[in-house]
């Protein structure tokens, strides 16, 4: 809808927001934060590096007010918001433009340090079974505002800017939406994406040492700080109590919601005091590479109102995809999933790029997966140790450039714990060289248990994984999963992905061996 220069000015006032504001008389009726998204009457938010060249083609092509921060004055007397914090006037005048679409739909935040984009799409599913496909979706791989493919988006971010986020629930909300699942990363708290957004159910799934460095968390006090403000932006929190750090996260979270709001779940340890007052715990009955059957177990009159006891099958493999499960099953029932619509769910989610396997004769069982850190990784590395017959373990591995660079001592480590050779190459190196990269990773890597094998193109480290396999070996193909492309000195290049790559070099050998 569109916003007069008085509401403007209103709705940043009320958030402290405002250091000058502008007497603009006009109506906006556009926003943009990227100068090559802008329409005749635009209100243009000028945050990050933003190069004050940019504005003249912009105001050529219809901004006709500035949002900026202090020390920014070349704004081409445009009229001008001063603001303490761009990123988060955008999201409250966001939130403003598109009606508060965040008030028309019930929403569930996900977060943790491994597992958001599994729980997210077990969620989704849950969620469309019960609402007949009226569920919209934020992940990393995706965004879905509506039923209709053309309303189905590749994601760029876990967590989108808040203009794009706010733009797509309005859609979502257009297009007959009920419900909407997101992730929500820590950065989107310390960049202020979701400013002043509030979830229905907020879910903490895990943390652990990730995304410090410069250009992410300077520490891992900063990182669990951004993680649990989700905690402070959610009307009910389910929490997992096996969670690393579980006493500074269930403290935090008890001050933001009453008892009654708060859901705890954990695996069923044999000592009960080491359930940690889990409202829901669950066990494995049966597991394999194919998928498991779990129970689950409600503890208190508070967690027996779930009516969620019982049975269910996962058509995931990996035990720890029972705890992401768990996780949104007691979210999806809060916001109204019924437990025939879970378990109807759980017997068909896929998650594209997780956990994809590919069986050949002559050269074993590749797996792709999206694990990216130490915790998902070793845990990969593990699950496949302990159900699958295996001769050697090879795993095919790199890190991305400018960011996460405390994830790198952490892959080495989880690849000497559990491969027998590694193949190093490049992930999505941004500005930095792949090869440094990789000496990052070797350096945690003892050689004389691993074999190590530093190829850099990624397509042919994992054709030369993959060739040199037997029938009794296993690949795992960790990082990208479905990527189309390799983020290279700033550029999206285009790459097969190593789910194609895979198939690619599997029929490819199957008719050379022929």
């Amino acid at each position: 809808m569109p916003l007069s220069g008085e509401q403007i000015t209103n709705y940043l006032a009320d958030e402290s927001l405002t250091i000058e504001a502008s007497d603009f008389k006009g109506e906006i009726s556009h926003l943009a934060y990227n100068s090559q998204d802008v329409k005749p009457g635009t209100l243009f938010f000028i945050k990050g590096n933003f190069k004050p060249e940019y504005l003249v083609d912009a105001k050529a092509n219809g901004v006709v007010a500035v949002v900026a921060p202090v020390g920014f004055n070349e704004t081409m007397d445009l009229p001008t918001w001063v603001v303490d914090d761009v990123s988060a006037a955008m999201s409250v005048l966001s939130m403003a433009f598109y009606d508060f679409p965040q008030n028309k739909l019930a929403l569930i935040g996900i977060t943790g340090t491994k597992g958001k984009t599994s729980t997210a799409y077990m969620a989704y599913e849950m969620l469309r079974q019960t609402t007949d496909d009226k569920v919209a979706l934020s992940s990393t791989l995706s965004v879905v505002t509506g039923q209709d493919p053309k309303f189905h988006y590749r994601a760029h971010l876990t967590t989108p800017e808040s203009l794009d986020l706010f733009r797509w629930m309005h859609e979502a909300v257009e297009n007959g939406m009920t419900h909407m699942v997101m992730e929500v990363s820590s950065q989107a708290y310390k960049k202020e994406r979701v400013y002043g957004l509030r979830y229905n159910v907020g879910v903490f799934l895990n943390i652990s040492e990730d995304h410090i460095g410069p250009n992410e968390h300077p520490t891992f006090e900063d990182y669990i700080e951004c993680k649990m403000e989700l905690f402070d932006h959610s009307d009910q929190i389910v929490l997992n109590a096996d969670s690393d750090h579980f006493g500074q996260l269930i403290e935090r979270a008890e001050l933001a919601v009453p008892k009654d709001g708060l859901w705890l779940y954990a695996r069923e340890h044999t000592d009960a005091e080491e359930d940690m007052g889990a409202d829901v715990s669950y066990r494995t009955v049966t597991e394999d590479l194919q998928g498991s059957e779990f129970m689950l177990s409600s503890h208190g009159q508070q967690a027996d109102e779930l009516a969620l006891d019982g049975s269910y099958t996962l058509d995931m493999p990996g035990d720890f995809n029972q705890g992401n499960a768990t996780a949104a099953m007691i979210a999806t029932r809060l916001v109204g999933a019924d437990t025939q619509a879970m378990a109807t769910a759980l017997n068909e989610v896929k998650i594209p790029g997780r956990m994809q396997e590919l069986t050949s004769p002559e050269h074993g069982t590749i797996y792709v997966d999206y694990a990216h850190n130490y915790a998902s990784i070793a845990a990969l590395l593990q699950f496949v140790r302990a159900n699958e017959r295996v001769d050697k373990l090879r795993i095919v591995v790199g890190a991305p450039g400018n960011k996460g660079v405390s994830r790198r001592p952490g892959i080495g480590q989880a690849v000497d714990e559990g491969a027998d050779i590694a193949y190093l190459t490049s992930d999505d190196p941004q500005f930095e060289n792949p090869a440094d990269i990789v000496n990052e990773i070797k350096a945690k890597i003892d050689s004389d248990k691993v074999q190590i094998i530093e190829e850099l193109d990624r397509t042919t480290a994992i054709t030369e994984a993959i060739k040199h396999s037997g029938p009794n070996d296993v690949v795992v193909l960790a990082g990208k999963g479905m990527d189309e492309y390799q983020k290279i000195d700033g550029v999206d290049t285009p790459y097969e992905n190593d789910w194609a790559i895979a198939n690619r070099v599997v029929a490819e050998l199957a008719q050379a061996e022929k």
